[in-house]
């Protein structure tokens, strides 16, 4: 059986672009393939060193909200990775045959610093500080640590530690596995076979943007989180970005991503997820017959107030019980030690470290 190896890091709460960009596949794939599902929290680490006040809050909502969605540990190994040190062991010995240049290449790299120099701006804007709010360098030297530069490894060492055969990726996401495999062939060229090469399992991973029309992420403040109560939900649904050029409900709309309306509208999207006969919604708006706050409240009612309801029910059962979700991750943790251990015994002998 080919082996599944997955994380997410705990920043938060979980967001519906967490749940169809990744936690609605897990859930599918335990019960087809042996799955290892962990909480990233080193690689939480690489971006979030500074503040890690909440971060075993957040370990544990998470699990929460993975259970809620209907991830289940009999299906699937469920872990922290800090609690199985071979992942750190592995990373080290990888990051002595890993080329610098294939870090600093590294496009995400790059595109991420930006992205985090820029939160940091607004941020420290939002508190009062004087900021230059022209978009910043990647020389923000606390955010260019080796831990960053070095995710990567760490990445690679996640998923061959257990030898993982495919990893889970979007379409867009393929240039990041591609330098797990390149540190495994590596790896295997200098010390014989050991360690396979992950394939990708290209996964359905549907556009789903945030309430302004950007992509739905914790740092623009624009999410749609999993735990949503009905007046929350309410009121940013409500506040969704929809299509500027239509100023009157018999205008004619733009619902899809065009030049009339680059982002396209953010109903829309939500309700080719969650509205049957969506195409009408679409037929209707484009043809004039349907306003947007109409438009609104017929995803708010039918469409989305049912799951929400369903998620927050069985959550309210998990949350239940104060000692299940330790139990959980200590649990995961004795499995994926026994797994990582055989491997690290491997690489030690292949390294003639043993």
């Amino acid at each position: 059986m080919d082996t599944i190896v997955s994380g997410m890091r705990p920043t938060g709460r979980l967001h519906l672009g967490n749940y169809w960009g990744a936690l609605r596949n897990w859930v599918e794939l335990a019960g087809q393939y042996s799955c290892y599902f962990f909480v990233a929290d080193w690689h939480m680490l690489t971006t979030g060193y500074e503040d890690t006040a909440k971060l075993q809050d957040n370990v544990r909502e998470m699990v929460l909200d993975w259970l809620a969605a209907g991830l289940d540990p009999a299906k699937c190994v469920i872990f922290k990775q800090s609690d199985v040190p071979e992942h750190a062991e592995l990373a080290l010995m990888l990051s002595m045959i890993t080329p610098l240049s294939w870090l600093e290449n590294n496009p995400t790299w790059k595109e991420q610093l930006q992205e985090l120099a820029r939160t940091k701006l607004s941020k420290a804007a939002e508190g009062g500080e004087n900021v230059v709010t022209e978009a910043p360098s990647d020389a923000d030297f606390s955010l260019r640590t080796h831990g960053f530069l070095g995710y990567p490894v760490l990445q690679a060492a996640d998923i061959l530690l257990y030898k993982g055969t495919k990893v889970p990726v979007g379409q867009d996401q393929l240039p990041h596995l591609e330098l797990s495999r390149e540190i495994a062939r590596k790896f295997n060229s200098v010390y014989g076979r050991v360690l396979p090469e992950p394939q990708p399992l290209v996964t359905p991973t549907p556009r789903l943007p945030g309430l302004d029309g950007r992509k739905m992420s914790k740092s623009y403040g624009n999410t749609l989180e999993l735990l949503e109560t009905p007046e929350s939900l309410s009121k940013k649904v409500m506040s969704m970005y929809t299509d500027p050029k239509k100023i009157r409900k018999d205008s004619p709309g733009h619902p899809d991503p065009c030049p009339e309306n680059p982002p396209g509208c953010v109903v829309y999207a939500l309700h080719k997820l969650y509205t049957p006969g969506w195409e009408k919604i679409g037929e209707d708006c484009r043809a004039g017959r349907l306003g947007c706050v109409a438009d609104k409240r017929d995803l708010l009612l039918p469409s989305l107030e049912k799951p929400f309801s369903a998620f927050r029910e069985s959550r309210k059962r998990y949350e239940s019980d104060p000692k299940l979700v330790q139990s959980i991750l200590d649990e995961g943790a004795r499995k994926a030690r026994s797994i990582a251990q055989k491997t690290m015994a491997e690489v030690r002998r292949a390294m003639r470290l043993a």
